[in-house]
């Protein structure tokens, strides 16, 4: 199975003229899911469904959010998938930034791509409950149960209905009388104007009212360029704080979803073996994790290391809190 067939995939290639209902019934069939637009695929969900069946146990599916509404949300599950593209050396552009605005045209294009390297791929595998998979992720079960509740997947319309409702606009009749009249009609208009036109500019001098307002006006419109180079300054200062808020919130929630899911796998477990000093350590020691200390969380509960989950060549991107603006910057 190559690893590296996606660079063969160039703007001009043909996985980007697959359509829309090619594309649904792809992810449909293989996955198992009911997907109605290509929209809903804008969590990441699904692409993290679709890299682990390319290579199984690149993700850990029990950590990929169905139920995701936010753009954090989001981003934890480009993440997994960024950390899986590290770790099978996948060389793909991820524009995060315009994937989670759930945009028709972003999300085709890389529905389009991931269809085309799955194909390069040649990944198969027997018997394979894409239902069975999703239930291990947060929400899977209800994902399902909205997904069957939605009924079936449609087809495309858009470009049947585009062709029937196209109507030829009627013509507008002409007649030789009406364009005789014009053409007759014209000079005598025009002649008045030029002569018009001839006094006025004999007439006309500077009036000194109008160059006072167009000074005053050129003034203004210094001072209102001066206060819009202040305010590009402090929206620049704005952003600036808002990117570090960003970085700030997406790690402290990156804990709460590791605290999390070490609760639900000792949940699953019914807490057999576990005492409550070794899970309260356990806790705190995903709490006060820095940054460069980043832990994570395996399927079985246990405390990791994210470097030991990655490839080691590129072990930078996921040691540092993950924001909108990093992501969309980074290359895999």
């Amino acid at each position: 199975m190559s690893k590296s067939a996606d660079h063969a995939v160039g703007l001009m290639d043909q996985a980007y003229f697959v359509g829309r209902a090619e594309l649904l019934d792809f992810f449909n069939n293989l996955l198992g899911l009911n997907l109605q637009k290509i929209e809903q695929t804008a969590t990441g969900a699904v692409a993290c469904q679709l890299t682990e069946y390319i290579f199984p146990g690149s993700i850990a599916m029990s950590r990929v959010n169905w139920d995701a509404r936010s753009d954090y949300e989001f981003i934890a599950n480009y993440k997994l998938l960024q950390n899986a593209f590290t770790k099978n050396n996948i060389q793909r552009h991820v524009d995060v930034n315009k994937l989670i605005r759930a945009k028709y045209q972003d999300n085709l294009e890389f529905c389009q791509w991931m269809k085309a390297f799955f194909d390069q791929t040649g990944a198969h595998r027997e018997d394979y409950d894409g239902k069975a998979v999703r239930a291990r992720g947060k929400g899977g079960k209800k994902y399902d149960q909205q997904q069957a509740n939605a009924g079936p997947a449609r087809g495309t319309r858009a470009g049947s209905r585009g062709r029937a409702g196209r109507v030829t606009a009627p013509s507008r009749p002409t007649t030789t009388t009406t364009r005789a009249v014009n053409r007759s009609a014209s000079p005598q208009k025009k002649a008045p104007l030029r002569e018009n036109n001839r006094v006025m500019s004999k007439n006309t001098s500077p009036d000194p009212e109008l160059i006072k307002k167009n000074k005053d006006l050129e003034a203004k419109n210094k001072d209102l360029e001066t206060k819009n180079t202040e305010m590009e300054a402090k929206i620049l200062d704005v952003e600036t704080a808002m990117a570090e808020l960003e970085k700030e919130r997406d790690f402290y929630f990156g804990k709460l979803r590791n605290v999390e899911l070490m609760l639900q796998v000792q949940q699953d477990k019914n807490f057999d073996g576990a005492d409550l000093d070794t899970v309260v350590e356990k806790i705190f020691k995903v709490l006060y994790a820095t940054a460069e200390e980043d832990v994570d969380i395996d399927d079985e509960g246990d405390i990791v290391p994210v470097a030991d989950a990655e490839d080691p060549v590129n072990t930078t991107t996921a040691s540092e809190p993950t924001s909108v603006a990093a992501l969309e910057d980074e290359v895999f």
